[in-house]
């Protein structure tokens, strides 16, 4: 390469040389000023041997494809993002994983049918101090028409009452939220009935409704025609049809009446 064309290109690349004192090189172009002269540390073959790697540098990157980056030709190794986002998770290798434990449901009872909410209502009069009538309440209290139909019936006996006494109403449950067992609700009912038995002497309990004998009477003591029940040494329950049964079917009436015989008085005939 011509001297002169080299300087040219170490002075563009800003590569500094060592130019002897009586050589002066000048510019290509006609109106280009002279070359300074510059003293490098550094020996004439130093410098040329510089130059030729620049050269050479020069050339390979001017070779080199406008879009390839200069360090698209290195390998890189492929990156496993599993072990990047895992990284530290297995600090302990040695420790044994964990058996994962399936949660398990309760067993169900085939079948399963749902507690039944026990609700009654009993009705009491204390008509005489021998007689006690108890009707069940079925839906709503008592209507003027089963009042009225109760009025007589007593009046058939011989009670002679012009209106009912008032009324006193026993339930289950007595307060919200009470235990919904059956044992206890028949204990309770049986308590009330025999409370109110001992306050007077009497003799006759007149119960109305199946539900009245099911839960004041226990079902050993019901026989199955119906007949007088003993509840004590001095007191006897008479089961009869209820108010709204025989408002309902008034054949049933005579069903009644024939248990109400036993109360008619010695010189009555029946009917």
């Amino acid at each position: 390469m011509d001297h002169s064309l080299q300087h040219q290109y170490l002075q563009t690349l800003g590569v500094l040389q060592y130019v002897p004192k009586d050589t002066v090189y000048e510019d290509v172009v006609a109106d280009s000023k002279p070359v300074p002269k510059i003293a490098v540390p550094v020996s004439a073959a130093e410098g040329f041997e510089t130059a030729a790697k620049l050269d050479a540098g020069l050339d390979q990157s001017r070779n080199q494809a406008p879009n390839q980056a200069p360090n698209q030709g290195i390998a890189k190794k492929p990156i496993d993002v599993a072990v990047l986002v895992n990284l530290g998770l297995d600090d302990n290798p040695a420790a044994p994983a964990k058996a994962k434990v399936a949660a398990t449901k309760p067993p169900v009872a085939e079948n399963s049918q749902p507690t039944a909410v026990i609700e009654v209502k009993f009705s009491l009069w204390q008509i005489t101090d021998e007689l006690l009538v108890c009707s069940a309440v079925e839906g709503a209290l008592a209507e003027t028409a089963e009042m009225q139909l109760l009025s007589n019936m007593l009046n058939a006996i011989g009670c002679g009452i012009g209106r009912l006494p008032q009324m006193d109403l026993i339930e289950w449950p007595p307060y919200p939220n009470a235990p919904n067992d059956e044992a206890e609700a028949r204990e309770y009912l049986a308590t009330l009935l025999e409370a109110k038995l001992a306050g007077k002497p009497v003799k006759t309990v007149l119960l109305l409704g199946e539900s009245a004998a099911d839960w004041l009477i226990s079902p050993d003591k019901v026989a199955s025609d119906k007949a007088p029940v003993a509840l004590s040494e001095q007191t006897t329950a008479l089961l009869l049809p209820s108010l709204a049964t025989m408002i309902d079917k008034p054949q049933k009436k005579a069903v009644a009446w024939q248990a109400l015989q036993v109360l008619l008085p010695a010189n009555s005939s029946s009917v």
